[in-house]
C-alpha cells in the first residue's frame, strides 16, 4: 500500500497524506488511551491547555530603588557596553549610545501550559517528554516553560508571592509553592503549584495566570469552557 503512493501525482498525495494526519490528529473525539504521536503532539502544540505568551519587561528601577534593594544590577536595560561609547562621548552619539544602553530586546514568546490537566500529561507520555515536571494529585499546576530566570537563592519563595489564579467574583488563587526547573542557557521551567482544596468548576469561565519572574511579567488566559474533554473539565 506505502509503495503505490509513489504512483499518485504530488498534489494528489500531499492532499492524501493531509487528510490521513488530520484523521489521526483528531484528539477531541477520542480518549487519551487511544491517542496516537500526532494525537498527543496536537494537544501539546495547539489545544485549549496550552498558550503561547511574550512576557512584558517591567520598568527599570531608578538608582534608589536598586540602592535600596541592595542590587545595583536590578532592572536594568542591556547595555551596548563601555568599548561602544569610548570616542562618542562629547557629541550627538553619545545620547543615542546612552539610549541604547537602556533599550531591552523584546523577550520571546514562552509557553505557558496547564501542566496538570489529564491531556497534557497523557500527551507527554506518548511523546516521551522526558522533561515533564514531577507533579502530585493535590495541586493544579502551571508551567511556564524557558523564561530567562534570574539566580537567587529564595527565587522560588519570591515568585510565590508575585503570582496567582484569577478567577470571577472569587478570591485570587494563590499558589502553595513553586519550583524552579533550571536549564543550562539560563533560562527555566516555573512551575506554579495550586492546591486543588480550592475547588475550580465550568462555571468560573475565565482563569487569568498572573506572575512575574524576574523583570518579566506574564498573563495568560483558559476558559473552563474549551479545558474538557469528552465533556469533562480537565486540570
Amino acid at each position: 500500500m506505502a509503495a503505490s503512493y509513489w504512483l499518485l501525482p504530488a498534489a494528489v498525495l500531499l492532499t492524501a497524506l493531509d487528510a490521513s494526519w488530520a484523521a489521526d490528529a483528531n484528539w477531541k473525539d477520542k480518549l487519551p488511551q487511544q491517542w496516537d504521536m500526532n494525537d498527543a503532539k496536537a494537544v501539546l502544540a495547539d489545544s485549549p491547555w496550552v498558550k503561547y505568551v511574550t512576557p512584558e519587561p517591567l520598568r527599570d528601577l531608578s538608582v534608589s530603588e536598586r540602592r535600596e534593594g541592595g542590587d545595583w544590577e536590578a532592572g536594568i536595560g542591556r547595555g551596548v557596553g563601555l568599548d561602544a561609547l569610548i570616542g562618542l562621548f562629547g557629541g550627538r552619539g553619545a545620547a543615542e549610545a546612552l539610549a541604547r544602553a537602556h533599550v531591552k530586546p523584546r523577550p520571546p514568546k514562552v509557553m505557558v501550559r496547564w501542566e496538570s490537566a489529564l491531556p497534557v500529561r497523557a500527551a507527554e507520555q506518548i511523546v516521551g517528554e522526558t522533561n515533564a515536571p514531577v507533579l502530585d494529585r493535590d495541586h493544579y499546576a502551571i508551567a511556564v516553560y524557558d523564561i530567562p530566570t534570574p539566580n537567587r537563592w529564595n527565587l522560588a519563595g519570591e515568585l510565590k508571592g508575585i503570582s496567582f489564579l484569577k478567577r470571577e467574583k472569587k478570591k485570587n488563587l494563590k499558589p502553595s509553592h513553586v519550583e524552579i526547573l533550571r536549564h543550562a542557557d539560563g533560562t527555566a521551567t516555573v512551575v506554579y503549584l495550586f492546591p486543588v482544596s480550592a475547588e475550580i468548576t465550568k462555571g468560573d469561565g475565565r482563569l487569568e495566570f498572573v506572575a512575574q519572574i524576574g523583570r518579566l511579567f506574564v498573563t495568560q488566559s483558559f476558559y473552563t469552557g474549551e479545558m474538557q474533554l469528552q465533556g469533562q473539565l480537565q486540570l
